[in-house]
């Protein structure tokens, strides 16, 4: 989920990424169980789950962002690089789609409307809020770093398309972690909320490209063509500070139940950015485990959801209790793990290479 250099080796980036998508796995699986809708188990699901968790997909969007826009500059912009990553990427997204058709189709049978209306939908989702729910990252990191290329081809400076995407970025809080704000305005005026159902029936949702990729990318591109010249010291404090009035955010409108959902917050912005700039910038011995770990985070990313089903029928046979309890989360976890290693070591040898494609 990331083009790589052909210099420097960031194997702090490979480290994060791959912690990123544990991360991944927490948001889709409750890490503490989901036996209590209240008390201290609760909260810590929605502290890991709706805050701290929510660091790791614009993280790799940012990523992304800084090694693909590292193989070209701004001045004299290559736009044939960005052509080869999103044909990368749309393939990719192709045989996870394709991976993924079992589950949708069982989703097609269950369809209050029917299988036409369920495939109307697929083909929707397919193009702006992902084949299955968890791959809507693959089609907004497209967009995004096409609208990004296409920005600098015309010779729109970075600094000017990160404010352009800020602006894009705001705009979509008001329909996440923000909704609550907008709620009254549009539940008063019947053409404001029609032309808001009009919007969503469209897009789904702004975790998407355009409302959350596009400054996360961009802010990966600013630092693949600018200098940033901040030191490790005031980097931390401000990774630190943005932290805390993320929590702050989070906490806010968990607590007085104005988010729609919980993908995007303002102090997210600041904290990923200083997040970034911290492991871009720190020094790992090279060694052959990093590589090992930029495959892996991508496995455990596409292949999680598919071990949460099955792992969730086998619980469901032996206990069904147990699905509630944190064991769930252990399981999917460490199967998901071994699962991407097995697929990795395999596919090393000739008669499994076409293994590969799931990666890369």
């Amino acid at each position: 989920m990331g083009s790589r250099s052909l210099g420097k080796q960031y194997n702090a980036i490979d480290l994060a990424k791959f912690l990123c998508a544990i991360l991944v796995v927490t948001i889709h699986v409750s890490p503490f169980g989901n036996a209590y809708k209240t008390g201290s188990l609760a909260f810590f699901n929605h502290s890991v789950q709706n805050y701290l968790a929510r660091i790791a997909v614009p993280f790799f969007f940012v990523s992304s962002g800084f090694f693909l826009f590292q193989k070209t500059n701004s001045e004299n912009f290559n736009i044939q690089v960005t052509k080869k990553y999103v044909l990368k990427l749309f393939k990719l997204y192709l045989i996870w789609s394709a991976v993924y058709l079992p589950l949708n189709i069982i989703l097609f049978f269950r369809d209050n409307k029917g299988i036409f209306h369920a495939i109307l939908i697929y083909i929707r989702n397919f193009i702006f809020d992902g084949s299955y729910y968890h791959l809507w990252y693959v089609p907004a990191a497209i967009f995004a770093v096409a609208l990004i290329s296409v920005l600098l081809y015309k010779r729109v400076t970075p600094k000017k398309i990160l404010i352009i995407a800020g602006v894009f970025y705001i705009a979509g809080l008001f329909d996440q972690s923000w909704f609550g704000f907008i709620e009254p305005l549009i539940l008063r005026s019947h053409y404001i909320w029609k032309m808001r159902m009009l919007v969503q029936n469209i897009i789904v949702t702004t975790r998407n490209g355009l409302f959350e990729g596009f400054l996360f990318a961009g802010i990966g591109m600013y630092f693949a063509c600018c200098k940033v010249n901040i030191s490790r010291k005031h980097a931390l404090m401000g990774f630190i500070i943005s932290m805390l009035l993320m929590a702050v955010e989070a906490f806010t409108v968990i607590h007085f139940n104005i988010a729609r959902a919980y993908n995007m917050y303002l102090f997210l912005v600041p904290a990923v950015f200083y997040m970034f700039l911290i492991v871009r910038d720190t020094e790992l011995p090279d060694s052959k485990i990093y590589k090992s770990l930029r495959i892996l985070s991508q496995l455990i990313y596409f292949m999680h959801i598919w071990v949460l089903v099955v792992v969730d029928a086998a619980l469901s046979i032996i206990d069904p209790g147990l699905e509630k309890t944190s064991l769930r989360f252990v399981l999917i976890l460490f199967t998901t793990i071994i699962c991407s290693i097995i697929v990795m070591k395999i596919s090393d040898f000739s008669k499994f290479k076409w293994l590969k494609k799931l990666y890369s």
